[in-house]
């Protein structure tokens, strides 16, 4: 009978040593991974500097003539009432983010201007975004057209009024 009794409390203590490890496991997920997807920046190991998109916000491409992105442009965006929102750069695929009202001017610095290096501004599947004033300090202002291609001059600096 000691036997028995001995043998049903190593197997009780082996089931609270599991037990014990299974729950310190569990703990130790939740507290090392956190809770949310609240983004910094450093999702790829190292700062990117591109904004982090929310709920109401539009995002649009910066697209070069060829359909390549025009990433690592700066760019920094003010609110109707002209206060100052952030500085950011355009993603590595030229997306960019912003929220309706805001003004957002890119530094098109190392860019030949137009005809010689047409940027675009297209939606998520490449459609050109159209009718969307815009003016650049060297001159040129206007319209985005039908394709979302704008008029700037080389090293310009241009603001889009979203």
């Amino acid at each position: 009978m000691d036997t028995i009794l001995n043998y049903n409390a190593k197997k009780g203590d082996i089931f609270m040593k599991r037990y014990i490890f299974i729950v310190t496991v569990i703990i130790s997920m939740f507290t090392l991974n956190g809770c949310g997807s609240y983004s910094d920046g450093y999702e790829d190991g190292y700062y990117d500097g591109s904004r982090d998109i929310n709920d109401n916000m539009i995002s649009l491409f910066l697209i070069d003539q060829d359909g390549n992105s025009a990433g690592d442009v700066p760019y920094s965006c003010v609110d109707e009432n002209n206060d100052f929102i952030g500085s950011w750069i355009t993603k590595p695929d030229g997306e960019f983010s912003f929220y309706a009202g805001e003004r957002c001017t890119f530094d098109l610095d190392g860019y030949d201007g137009t005809p010689d290096e047409p940027l675009f501004i297209e939606d998520d599947i490449g459609r050109g975004k159209s009718d969307i004033p815009y003016e650049c300090e060297q001159g040129d202002a206007g319209f985005t057209d039908d394709y979302g291609s704008f008029d700037y001059l080389q090293d310009d600096r241009c603001t889009f009024y979203f």
